[in-house]
């Protein structure tokens, strides 16, 4: 079966959320965030991922073997970046472990002020089962092109230390290093397009 990249359909995004879950229920910031126990894990990632929206997004393409989605990556179009313009002015959240994503988030906005106009990849996700096929990277090539129609620009992300190598191979370059309130110090990686 041929693996196609496409934009998500609104009736794919209880999908979405699903495989985000999956795909960051083991990662060490949420093992930071939720604790060792796997429960308390798999509540506390569903409950963070569980209410991503269409609308926070004006890019979501979905990676489908057939109708099964087995990828994504969510972003924000060049000058409308979500985070800029909505996740940094956010209130600090009274729940404790959702403060931690809060605060990373500041951290990232702190970054994202010194790069002007830009494009953000907020998240993107492969079933774990699945890595190492090269779905990621299709994704990532499918959301430059996409932006690259919008207009040349800059895509930024961030990323942890474990993953520096897989965006360089991508075209990114390494542009400064945040503190992560969950886990080592985080990358912003950026890549020109146009």
């Amino acid at each position: 079966m041929d693996l196609s990249v496409r934009p998500l359909a609104e009736s794919e995004w209880s999908a979405c959320r699903g495989l985000i879950h999956r795909a960051f229920v083991d990662e060490p910031f949420t093992v930071e965030m939720y604790g060792q126990e796997m429960l308390d894990r798999w509540s506390g990632s569903w409950d963070l991922y569980s209410s991503l929206q269409s609308l926070d997004y004006t890019l979501a393409l979905g990676a489908c073997l057939g109708d099964l989605l087995v990828g994504v990556v969510l972003g924000s179009t060049p000058g409308h970046c979500t985070l800029c313009q909505v996740l940094a002015l956010a209130p600090r959240p009274d729940e404790p472990r959702h403060a931690v994503e809060w605060e990373f988030n500041q951290n990232i906005a702190q970054q994202h002020s010194a790069l002007g106009e830009h494009a953000w990849v907020t998240k993107a996700a492969v079933e774990p089962a699945l890595h190492g096929l090269g779905i990621g990277r299709r994704l990532f090539e499918s959301a430059a092109e996409a932006l690259k129609a919008e207009a040349p620009a800059q895509i930024v992300l961030e990323c942890a230390p474990d993953r520096l190598s897989f965006y360089r191979r991508l075209g990114y370059d390494q542009v400064a290093t945040f503190p992560d309130p969950a886990g080592p110090d985080a990358s912003v990686m950026r890549r020109w397009i146009g």
